[in-house]
């Protein structure tokens, strides 16, 4: 019989000492974990952001939806001053997610948050999360995220279709392909923590490279699959389009040949691969055929391009380490 250990709860101060010094830091650096329980896929974009005189512990961007998320956390119980800041944060960044990270939930403050679900639109979400240590007989500690408060999907459902009760043909067809291509990119290779479509032409995934997502679009006449780069600062995402336009093996890598557009006017430049004569209007033979190639495009480029992104990306931004920081301006381009 395969024996069977037993989980047993570690101290969070034995694996975090310190709030501000290790657990914001090392959160930061696993956003992944955190998106997976919440069901959003999570892109840093910078710690103790300022707002005023304070600063938020993380801010980053769902990916997908293209929202700013802003995160607290405590390594305590909860409190009326962090739920304070929280509302104080969203409100300087004009947030859309709000997520709370603690070591206990008390009552009080988790009615609070459905509280504020209940009473806001699609586009507003609190989260509450608890986070817990654990390990088996001896090995490593490994965490564990639960979340005890989310938007209620029954309502925000319902919402939504009210919301979108005038959709168009078009516009239902968009959600109903998303669908299938976030739970196939999630299910089969989890390369996403996405769970509902968007309602455009678009959707985004996370790279895991900070700046660069998976992009899948249906353009004018055409399907497109790139790769974004779109962080906030304009030079790194020249430097970097550059720096990997120059990579005389990325599209060896790849096994085809790319679209460099570098978009010199706009913040972001894109690498595209292109499937011309495609529309959500087609046959479902067309679209079955069209979410084939774009599901298997992002995970051939998962598998051969970006860890060539990642490397020189790095190298991008060790060199910028002492240029000017323009995080947290954000350009509302149009996708082409």
């Amino acid at each position: 019989m395969t024996e069977v250990a037993k989980l047993t709860p570690v101290n969070l101060r034995e694996v975090w000492p310190n709030e501000a010094t290790s657990f914001t830091p090392w959160l930061a650096e696993n956003l992944d974990g955190l998106g997976e329980a919440l069901g959003i896929d999570l892109e840093l974009e910078g710690t103790e952001a300022p707002v005023g005189t304070f600063s938020v512990d993380i801010l980053a961007r769902d990916v997908n939806e293209n929202r700013r998320v802003v995160i607290e956390n405590q390594l305590e119980a909860t409190n009326h001053d962090h739920l304070g800041k929280v509302l104080t944060y969203a409100a300087g960044y004009d947030a859309s997610v709000m997520v709370w990270v603690v070591r206990e939930f008390r009552d009080e403050h988790r009615q609070a948050l459905d509280w504020l679900n209940q009473r806001t639109g699609i586009d507003t979400e609190f989260y509450g999360v608890v986070v817990r240590a654990v390990r088996i007989a001896d090995s490593s500690p490994a965490y564990v995220f639960d979340v005890v408060a989310r938007p209620s999907t029954f309502r925000k459902t319902r919402l939504n279709r009210i919301e979108n009760s005038g959709t168009s043909p078009s516009g239902q067809a968009y959600q109903d392909f998303w669908q299938r291509v976030i739970d196939r990119l999630r299910d089969q290779y989890r390369l996403t923590n996405a769970r509902k479509p968007n309602r455009g032409n678009w959707m985004n995934f996370e790279t895991g490279v900070k700046g660069v997502v998976y992009g899948v679009v249906f353009p004018r006449k055409g399907a497109r699959t790139e790769l974004w780069l779109g962080s906030p600062n304009r030079t790194r995402n020249k430097t970097l389009f550059d720096r990997l336009k120059a990579q005389g093996d990325i599209e060896k890598a790849f096994g085809a040949s790319f679209e460099w557009e570098r978009l010199d006017h706009a913040k972001a430049s894109r690498i595209a691969i292109y499937l011309p004569g495609i529309a959500i209007s087609d046959s479902e033979e067309i679209l079955k055929n069209t979410e084939d190639w774009m599901v298997d495009t992002v995970v051939k480029l998962s598998r051969t391009v970006i860890p060539i992104v990642r490397e020189v990306a790095d190298e991008v931004d060790e060199e910028m380490v002492a240029a000017p920081d323009q995080a947290f301006d954000y350009d509302d381009e149009d996708e082409e």
